[in-house]
């Protein structure tokens, strides 16, 4: 956002929700819904046999049956929708590149960039107010929230931006939805799309989905947009050209909470990437032999996450001694203690970490993960660290402090997920386990293993963090979401491809050796052209296809 506008935001009265706002939202959720927030239709399967495989945990794997429902009624069901605890905004980076994946020149790009934000504001007005054969219709509910006709405004940082004016609480925000990252460098541009803040699982998504569609809609025939992190037809890395997706979550009920679901994010750091890893292919190749065992793409070698280990001066390193620390106030001394680990001289520079709790519009920003091919899985991952910040508030209210697991056991871990993604190696670093279940012993038992059964990988890990957010998830309706369901199948499966684990990394890497097996040219430019528009079309649509199996441990 700009400058400018962060300035005038700052004299609003900030918004918040009001106290018994979400427990309003969320007793919406039993119409319509069986046993323990489990959508009507929920049925098991057959029962699939783990035993042998040491990499699932839990006992008792079923099929678990979840009723599909055609996108177009599940936005128009406006009753049903799932709320969340709090307000969530993503900004999604996108490549544009040319048909070859070469980026166009900068020059070049100022003023089609401004044509390509015209088109956008003439076609936002046309899906909002007349209606387009190629849109499904706005619900009533975002409709009336949009509270002025998009504009274009000159930016310092972005250049020309389509705004929306959209309400939050009883106040509103301008959102810059669609125009080129003000961070990337002068070498080329990435495409910026920011949905406004929603409050509901839905509203997140028809914004993703519509903007994505909306992208497509207006780029010229000799440009498409690419949805990975890393131009994979791209020779080498260059500084700043790499995609993200940016989660904001906002409305805490008081500062405390804030900084709490700011410490439980940060310590499932690894597991988010090991989940979110979606850049594993430059120069149109792998880092390594893409090695197939029984199924599974375990690939070794082949970095899931070029992005992260190359992009190291706008997010956290993996130093322990500078890592973002685990606080307890953000008070001045916090934000001057949090400078000061991280080596950084303001908030403004302090701001490019993997978790930043300070940000102008007393938001959280979550950094970290690559840009996803598909809106299911943004969507999932929005819903996963809402459930982590719902679950520090749990702990609150029962008077517990979020635990720490440690800057070294989040940086080492960190720096795994990044080489070798679910598949990597779990290793605490130093970790008092009697000091963390004083805080919380389900947390020790579950971030750690039992003592007997420690947590050997990654998969396993995040395994664990499902079973020690189960309890949330059900409450919030989450865990049997279309949009939750390709998370889960990412270690603890069905996908109809390939055994877990699995990421959309692993998924890159299966369609390059796919076609290197048949002969073809391996490289997986078109592919990726193609899969960014079919799964943003359809934001239940992505890429691990297969039936849900959940262990006993995740049912009950």
């Amino acid at each position: 956002m700009a400058k400018d506008k962060k300035k005038k935001e700052k004299k609003k009265k900030k918004p918040q929700q009001e106290n018994n706002t979400f427990s309003q939202l969320i007793t919406q959720k039993g119409k319509g819904k069986g046993k323990a927030g489990a959508p009507v239709g929920v049925a098991l399967g057959q029962h699939i046999d783990r035993s042998a495989d040491k990499l699932f945990l839990g006992t008792d794997y079923m099929e678990v049956l979840i009723p599909e429902r055609p996108w177009a009624e599940m936005l128009a069901d406006i009753e049903h929708w799932t709320p969340l605890p709090y307000t969530h905004g993503i900004e999604m980076e996108l490549i544009i590149a040319d048909d070859n994946g070469n980026y166009p020149p900068g020059d070049e790009m100022v003023f089609r960039m401004k044509e390509i934000v015209k088109d956008a504001i003439k076609i936002m007005d046309q899906i909002l107010y007349d209606g387009r054969e190629d849109f499904l219709p706005v619900p009533d509910y975002i409709r009336e929230k949009v509270l002025a006709r998009p504009w274009g405004r000159e930016d310092l940082e972005k250049g020309y931006a389509m705004d929306i004016r959209y309400a939050l609480g009883d106040a509103s925000v301008d959102i810059d939805t669609f125009a080129r990252d003000g961070n990337v460098t002068a070498i080329t541009y990435i495409l910026e799309l920011v949905t406004p803040p929603c409050v509901y699982v839905e509203e997140l998504a028809y914004w993703g989905s519509t903007l994505f569609l909306l992208a497509k809609a207006t780029l010229p025939r000799d440009l498409h947009i690419i949805a990975s992190a890393i131009n994979p037809a791209t020779k080498e890395y260059m500084r700043g050209v790499s995609q993200a997706d940016h989660s904001h979550i906002g409305t805490f009920e008081s500062e405390l909470e804030k900084i709490q679901a700011y410490c439980m994010i940060r310590n499932f750091i690894p597991h988010i990437i090991a989940l979110t890893c979606n850049s594993p292919i430059i120069n149109n190749k792998p880092t390594d032999v893409v090695k197939i065992i029984n199924n599974r793409i375990t690939a070794p070698n082949c970095v899931r996450s070029l992005r992260l280990k190359s992009n190291i001066t706008m997010l956290s390193n993996n130093d322990p001694n500078h890592f973002i620390p685990y606080l307890t106030s953000s008070d001045q001394n916090s934000q001057n203690y949090f400078l000061q680990v991280v080596q950084k001289a303001s908030l403004e520079d302090g701001r490019f970490q993997d978790v930043f709790p300070f940000t102008d519009w007393g938001t959280i920003e979550v950094r970290i993960s690559d840009a996803q091919i598909s809106i299911c899985r943004r969507i999932g991952i929005g819903m996963l660290i809402q459930a982590m910040c719902y679950k520090a508030k749990k702990l609150l209210q029962n008077g517990f402090w979020v635990p720490d697991a440690g800057s070294e056991t989040i940086a080492y871990n960190r720096k795994g997920a990044i080489e070798r993604g679910l598949i990597s190696l779990f290793r605490p670093q130093n970790v008092d386990r009697e000091k963390l279940s004083q805080y919380d012993p389900t947390f020790a038992e579950q971030y750690l293993g039992p003592v007997d059964q420690p947590i050997r990988y990654m998969m396993q890990a995040v395994q664990r963090m499902f079973f020690y957010l189960k309890d949330v998830l059900k409450e919030l309706g989450f865990l049997y979401s279309p949009f939750m369901k390709p998370l889960l199948q990412s270690v603890f499966g069905n996908v109809s491809y390939a055994e877990p684990p699995i990421t959309e990394a692993e998924y890159q890497l299966s369609l390059y050796q796919y076609k290197l097996n048949n002969g073809e040219d391996p490289s997986i430019l078109y592919d990726l052209i193609y899969f960014t528009i079919q799964y943003c079309q359809d934001p239940l649509n992505n890429p691990l296809t297969g039936v849900l199996t959940l262990p006993k441990e995740m049912r009950d």
